[in-house]
């Protein structure tokens, strides 16, 4: 049975149709997701189906109970979080305090009446989890990352914590459908896996739209992709998902072009025998030809290209944080803060969520009060990419927007938007109905033009779908400035950055290397062993260290051999599949070897490097 139900729909923006004949259902249980190009429609079609964007034909039923979560939710309730989370349950609430009232009756003058009155409500109270209710909020903060945050006021809470605040309801309603719109972009790695197991095990349908590659193929068993005005879906995750795509591609080119070439022919016969002796058959020609139409091929790359300057050389030191610590009325964020930015470092700053990073690059700006010393270095010139995006206004278009910070013309300002996937009457759009990830291109856009030469970064990353990432990637690799960046992008860690600094209550741990070489280096430190722990006999404990370590020595070497191998055969197989070409069968098969290589590989490279520590 169907959950969402969704026929022939299309939706205007300005006048102008988004997208149009949007048909598709999601059955009872099933878990999908809705990817695409940034500006697709995708939150556009979400809010479309429970009402909130008007549509221009077509229809959509929701059938059961739903909970949705936009990319920036409103929270606005009262007292602490865990009477927050328990308000969304406010039918158990009720149940709890009739079962109350019920208690003193039976006490003061029991009855039959009143004893069948409790037992039954009793059993209702039970079978929907009202016993198990503050056990279910507890379990839901602790893996959303708001354990510490269960007696704070929800006024007190940040932006994502809000956020992971309202994620925490929706789960705790567990509604039939979920409709969650980029629902990983404010949790730390930890919360991120804790929710891929919650929704794997989630009784309901769910349709969540996401850039989180590594998520959807841990959570979906079915994929819908929205472009060029259309929707097609897919079975399986992610991975399968794209690889289906590109043998759809492939097919698809192929059968382009060679229908181009019997049009093509066909054209030519025509036009060489139409006044001739074969006349007759150039018109059954002309015939056929009205019955063929041209295949339009769809072409992903949207031609972004962008860049950031720096605008100018600073000293070589950058910036200085000597003692820093940051206070929000009786708690303190974190204190004894300490770090000494060099030009050309990439910093990588991380930390639990809530404890202050973004508050961190707001100090710098001057805009959080704060205790201690920040030194800017000579010649530096700031410039602040925020998660929020606060700095775009609510009101004008995107041309405006560039107009009000540059001196640029108009042309001058519409060849730069090009750049940033804004083309033709794209810079007309009002900011207002941008999607995530249009304002953040425009967020990007306007970092260029301040051209600053030590960049502040907040999850830069939020929003943008793949291709848009990488172009990103590549500026920031391009660029000669310096970068202290926020993010929980793991493989945008790795790609960019060069040294780690972990914000604890009590400081900064500073890492030299990317976020693969951070994590091995905390997992080395949770593996040592304690001075209690070590044998009471050096030379019993020499000789048994020796033997340990020949063994290890010989293990490396298997291990080693065996890495080799298994490189070896993924590289045979990768060839292979690269001449499958459009045999869907033997691709799949191979794909499958592909994924169990690479599984045996992945976890042969977890023991080499457990036992070259």
């Amino acid at each position: 049975m169907s959950v969402l139900f969704c026929r022939d729909c299309g939706v205007d923006i300005s006048g102008e149709p988004l997208f149009r004949r949007i048909s598709f259902a999601l059955e009872q249980g099933e878990k999908a997701a809705l990817v695409g190009p940034n500006g697709a429609g995708k939150t556009t079609l979400l809010r479309a189906f429970l009402g909130d964007v008007r549509l221009e034909n077509g229809e959509v039923q929701v059938l059961g109970s739903y909970g949705y979560l936009p990319q920036t939710p409103v929270v606005e309730d009262e007292g602490n979080v865990f009477e927050c989370m328990l308000r969304e349950r406010a039918d158990l609430m009720q149940m709890q305090a009739q079962l109350r009232e019920l208690e003193e009756k039976m006490a003061l003058t029991p009855s039959e009446k009143v004893m069948e009155q409790y037992a039954a409500l009793t059993e209702v109270f039970e079978g929907q989890g009202g016993y198990a209710l503050e056990a279910l909020v507890r379990r839901i903060l602790a893996g959303l990352g708001l354990e510490a945050e269960m007696s704070s006021l929800v006024t007190s809470l940040s932006g994502g914590q809000k956020t992971r605040l309202a994620l925490g309801k929706l789960l705790l309603r567990s509604p039939e459908l979920l409709i969650l719109d980029e629902p990983t972009n404010h949790l730390d790695i930890g919360a991120l896996e804790w929710l891929e197991g919650y929704l794997r095990d989630y009784p309901g349908a769910l349709l969540i739209v996401s850039h989180d590659r590594y998520f959807l193929d841990r959570t979906v068993t079915r994929v819908f992709c929205l472009e060029n005005g259309g929707l097609k879906g897919y079975s399986g995750n992610y991975s399968e998902y794209e690889l289906l795509k590109i043998l759809e591609n492939k097919t698809i080119g192929r059968e382009a072009e060679r229908l181009a070439h019997k049009i093509a022919k066909l054209e030519e016969y025509i036009r060489r025998n139409k006044a001739g002796v074969n006349s007759k058959q150039a018109r059954g020609r002309e015939s056929q030809l009205q019955k063929l139409k041209p295949i339009q091929v769809t072409k992903p790359d949207h031609g972004l290209s962008m860049t950031l300057q720096s605008g100018g050389r600073s000293g070589d030191r950058v910036l200085l944080l000597e003692n820093l610590s940051i206070t929000f009325g009786a708690r303190t964020l974190f204190q004894n803060v300490q770090l000494n930015l060099r030009r050309g470092d990439r910093v990588a700053l991380l930390g639990k969520n809530g404890i202050g990073k973004t508050s961190l690059l707001k100090a710098i700006l001057n805009q959080v009060s704060f205790a201690g010393t920040i030194r800017l270095g000579a010649n530096v010139k700031v410039a602040y990419y925020s998660q929020e995006h606060e700095n775009l206004r609510d009101s004008g278009t995107i041309i405006d927007e560039i107009r009000n910070v540059s001196r640029l013309k108009d042309l001058e300002i519409r060849s730069l938007l090009a750049r940033y996937g804004f083309r033709n009457d794209d810079v007309f759009k009002r900011i207002s109905v941008l999607s995530g990830g249009e304002k953040s291109r425009l967020a990007l856009c306007k970092l260029f033009l301040e051209q600053g030469n030590l960049l502040l970064l907040d999850e830069p990353t939020n929003h943008l779908d793949a291709e848009t990432r990488g172009v990103f990637e590549e500026a920031l690799l391009d660029y000669d400035g310096t970068v202290l960046v926020v993010s929980h992008d793991r493989y945008f860690l790795d790609k960019i950055v060069n040294k780690i600094a972990e914000l604890t209550t009590q400081g900064l741990l500073l890492y030299e290397g990317d976020y693969t070489g951070f994590k091995e280096y905390k997992q080395q430190e949770e593996a040592i062993v304690t001075p209690v722990e070590r044998s009471a006999k050096p030379g019993c404990q020499d000789r048994q260290e020796t033997r340990n370590l020949a063994r290890e020595k010989k293990r490396l070497k298997q291990l080693e051999l065996e890495i080799e191998e298994l490189e070896s055969a993924l590289r045979v197989l990768e060839s292979e599949l690269a001449s499958a070409d459009s045999n869907y069968e033997l691709t799949m098969q191979l794909h499958e070897e592909s994924e169990t290589i690479k599984k045996r590989r992945d976890s042969v490279l977890e023991e080499w490097i457990d036992v070259s520590e």
